[in-house]
């Protein structure tokens, strides 16, 4: 795990780089250069060069917030995630446009496709993210909902938060309109695209793995890679109880239709024990010293809704509700006192009765937590993405696959739907979907292999079509 790789300082020699700075007016000079470099070549305007002010609006639009994204003086970070997401996106337009030379295919309509393709990718990737996750971009304070930071959220893909089937669905709607309006081949361009997007995805899931998003389940194989405390995935084992914090483990207790954060098991020989904190014992509150002042933390509840009807209720996480706060908002409240006052003992508030609000204090002293390793399904999902890929450059080169245009494409979605479904049962970092037993993913998997299934099974019952060189 390796989030952030370096920062780019907010000045140089006292001139700003982001807003209206450097990084603007570079942008802006390569543009133009662009544009008439463009116009004096073929003498008119055309459709690329809207895509070059597509591009300035964008990226400059981009450039204009990056102020906010600033840590303190250190500057914008540049995360691991977003450079290999960006690798991923030049690597997979270099493969299309080697493709596209053996179809005839010109380099500019090619560009100008890969900008719709990675703008509906990027779109669809965070719109199916914040759908999934919606609670942890909500952003409150003193229990008002913060309005702009929700929405910094949203928009910030920097730190994570793409949803790799909703970046292809996406990219291939952004693709579709594009190709229609242009009147390209749609089979055959999605054909070339199919190992592109496998590439892309390959190299992406590396950003996962410096993120440390998308982890998979603790295990004891060799190879099991061990986060850093504080992590998603070490945050996860506190949350299902698996490791000790602050000599502590926890669970989810309910008493009635509410939802309490318990203790599961208290550490032996650990100062949460010599403090008399027990099993079973409800948490309500989290206090702690900074800069002098005791800041608390409400831990909160969550509540059972049931489905339709209480015949099919259930304790699944999507019948919950989250009435204020998160368990993992809690977790990170312990790390955050840890890190302001590693010195000062943090207190922890009990009910002292389940009916009433009155709380029990007691104090501990922070110790250091295990991290258990965990299955590095990043490098799963790299491995198997670079495999498909070769795979499906290989198919394009058969006859059968050659006078058949979509079937790369048909195999890529069975093919991909496979392999993700089957990484999903090592992942946890997903809970089950509408109490499916499956995640959004596996469920989604099922709908792809489906699509890929139909779109295969037509094109082998078709007559097959001599092959034809393409010149557009």
């Amino acid at each position: 795990m390796y989030q952030t790789l370096f920062y780019i300082p907010p000045e140089i020699f006292g001139i700003p780089i982001f807003g209206f700075g450097l990084a603007n007016l570079l942008l802006a000079i390569i543009v133009l250069v662009a544009v008439v470099w463009r116009f004096v070549v073929i003498k008119k305007w055309d459709e690329e060069i809207g895509n070059y002010f597509a591009i300035f609006i964008v990226i400059g639009a981009v450039l204009m917030i990056a102020p906010k994204m600033m840590e303190s003086d250190l500057g914008i970070p540049i995360r691991g995630y977003g450079v290999c997401l960006l690798v991923a996106i030049l690597s997979a337009l270099f493969m299309v446009l080697q493709l596209a030379k053996q179809k005839h295919i010109s380099s500019d309509l090619i560009f100008s496709l890969c900008l719709w393709a990675v703008l509906g990718g990027i779109f669809g990737a965070r719109i199916f993210y914040i759908t999934e996750y919606w609670q942890d971009m909500l952003s409150y304070e003193n229990g008002q909902l913060q309005l702009g930071a929700t929405l910094y959220n949203i928009l910030n893909i920097a730190n994570g938060g793409l949803v790799v089937y909703g970046s292809i669905f996406g990219g291939i709607l952004g693709s579709l309109f594009f190709m229609i309006r242009n009147k390209m081949p749609i089979l055959v361009t999605f054909d070339l695209m199919a190992p592109a997007m496998m590439l892309g995805i390959s190299i992406g899931r590396i950003g996962c793995l410096l993120n440390g998003c998308c982890y998979g389940g603790v295990t004891d194989v060799a190879w099991g890679i061990v986060f850093p405390e504080g992590s998603p995935a070490h945050f996860h084992q506190i949350e299902h109880g698996q490791t000790f914090y602050c000599g502590l483990k926890f669970a989810e207790q309910s008493i009635g239709n509410t939802l309490f954060l318990a203790i599961k098991e208290v550490q032996p020989q650990s100062d949460a024990e010599r403090s008399g904190l027990k099993a079973n014992m409800l948490l309500r509150r989290i206090v702690g010293v900074i800069d002098g002042k005791s800041l608390a933390w409400e831990v909160g509840t969550q509540r059972i809704i049931p489905h339709t009807s209480n015949k099919f209720a259930c304790s699944c996480e999507c019948c919950k509700r989250q009435e204020s706060g998160t368990w993992r908002d809690t977790f990170e409240w312990i790390a955050y006192l840890q890190k302001m006052s590693p010195k000062e003992k943090i207190r922890f508030d009990i009910y002292s009765d389940r009916q009433k609000q009155e709380t029990q204090p007691y104090f501990v002293t922070p110790t250091p937590s295990t991290v258990l390793p965990v299955h590095p399904t990043q490098i799963y999902s790299s491995i198997s993405a670079a495999i498909l890929c070769v795979i499906l450059l290989i198919l394009g080169r058969f006859h059968l696959f050659r006078c058949r245009n979509g079937l790369v494409f048909a195999v890529f979605l069975i093919l991909y739907a496979i392999t993700r479904f089957i990484l999903e049962t090592i992942r946890t970092d997903e809970d089950s979907f509408l109490g499916t037993g499956m995640t959004v993913s596996q469920n989604v998997s099922i709908f792809v292999f489906m699509m890929g299934f139909v779109l295969s099974a037509y094109l082998l019952l078709t007559n097959p079509k001599p092959e034809q060189q393409q010149s557009l």
